[in-house]
């Protein structure tokens, strides 16, 4: 989910960058807060933007699936662009 958050601020112009992502498997060997994956937006003057943004993207509703009109592949909701053929919307 971060990854995913990562790349929707990048489509919005905000860099950021996920921290501690492979510290998942030392769960157990380290304190329980060293293991949590983080996403860092890199300019503090976006911090703000990043926020709204994320917050709006967790609150839309999803949408239904459906089906690419090019390919003709079946997409989840959630998805703008066929995950097969990369052509946005609903085809």
């Amino acid at each position: 989910m971060v990854g995913s958050m990562a790349g929707l601020l990048a489509q919005s112009g905000i860099e950021s960058e996920v921290r501690n992502d492979i510290l998942g498997g030392a769960s157990g060997e380290i304190a329980p807060g060293e293991t949590w994956v983080e996403l860092w937006v890199l300019e503090t003057s976006q911090v703000a933007s990043a926020r709204e943004i994320i917050l709006a993207s967790l609150k839309q509703p999803e949408d239904g699936d459906w089906q690419c009109g090019r390919c003709d592949e079946a997409n989840p909701g959630s998805f703008e662009i066929c995950w097969n053929c990369g052509i946005p919307g609903n085809g």
